[in-house]
């Protein structure tokens, strides 16, 4: 895509003695009016800083030159090449093409054995409705993951459901649809995603600390505003996922945080449904898993 000259000259004035690539989805040609400009920097700090051109948001993603390849590919995947004095982009590009159905092979499996763990942590959880609902919401999510790398596409949160609609493979499409089930799509509206907003921001300022709610919110208000209720909530609970994961193992901290989650995920009590529910996703991932 065509870089605004404002962004390149931003971006270049202080990160220029790095190799910088564009990635994301500006790079795939996916993009929204919405979404931020993703951009690899090979550097040994650490870390992502948000830069902000005229109304754009410049999102900086930090990585070592140590890298393994192997697991930075999915993040390069259809870079551009914006600066690169060494070419040691152009060697990384070359690397990550000549591995990327690997990577995709890798990532699947990988996603589906999540998506398996959170599965029976939601039939284990049964008796609490709540909890086990919120498992259920992160397996489905982590299902469609897997389902869209073995297709060999790599998961974009703002995008996905246009991506799970252009997969061809018949041979998920009904686990696809179990998941979307799981994930509650159809309570998607007005009302319930505007609950949805304040939770997931909330929540995401809670656990992350960081500038991503500045994105999740222009997204967010972008998908509403343009009256994608579905896309939106389904973002908005992507979102929830990485910060509720990220913290899965603290039972404290999840309780401290049970009302925000449960807002942000729009969880249900139904403890038959979810039960039904987790049970089928836990035979889709094992299906998924010896195809």
């Amino acid at each position: 895509m065509t870089l605004p000259q404002k962004m390149i000259d931003d971006v270049l004035s202080k990160y220029g003695r790095y190799p910088i690539a564009l990635t994301g989805c500006k790079a795939a040609g996916h993009a929204l009016q919405c979404c931020e400009y993703d951009f690899a920097i090979i550097t040994e700090e650490q870390g992502s800083e948000l830069l902000v051109v005229n109304e754009d948001y410049a999102e900086i993603h930090k990585i070592s030159p140590k890298s393994n390849p192997f697991r930075t590919a999915l993040n390069l995947h259809k870079m551009q090449i914006i600066n690169d004095p060494s070419w040691m982009l152009s060697g990384l590009k070359q690397q990550t093409d000549e591995a990327i159905a690997k990577v995709f092979s890798w990532y699947s499996r990988n996603k589906t054995i999540d998506a398996l763990f959170y599965a029976n942590r939601s039939v284990q959880g049964a008796k609490d409705g709540t909890t086990s609902s919120l498992w259920l919401k992160c397996a489905a999510y982590y299902y469609l993951e897997a389902a869209l790398a073995r297709s060999n596409t790599r998961p974009m949160p703002t995008h996905m459901l246009a991506q799970l609609r252009n997969i061809e493979d018949n041979t998920v499409t009904e686990g696809i649809a179990l998941a979307s089930k799981c994930l509650g799509l159809e309570r998607a509206n007005k009302s319930s995603v505007s609950r949805c907003i304040e939770g997931t921001v909330g929540l995401n300022d809670k656990i992350k600390h960081d500038h991503t709610s500045q994105i999740v919110t222009k997204k967010a208000k972008f998908l509403y505003g343009s009256a994608m209720f579905t896309d939106c909530y389904f973002y908005l609970g992507y979102i929830a996922r990485d910060a509720v994961t990220s913290i899965a193992s603290n039972q404290k901290v999840l309780k401290d945080y049970s009302l925000m989650i449960s807002i942000a995920m729009d969880l249900t009590t139904d403890q038959s449904f979810v039960l039904k529910l987790s049970g089928e996703l836990l035979e889709a991932c094992n299906a998924l898993l010896k195809k």
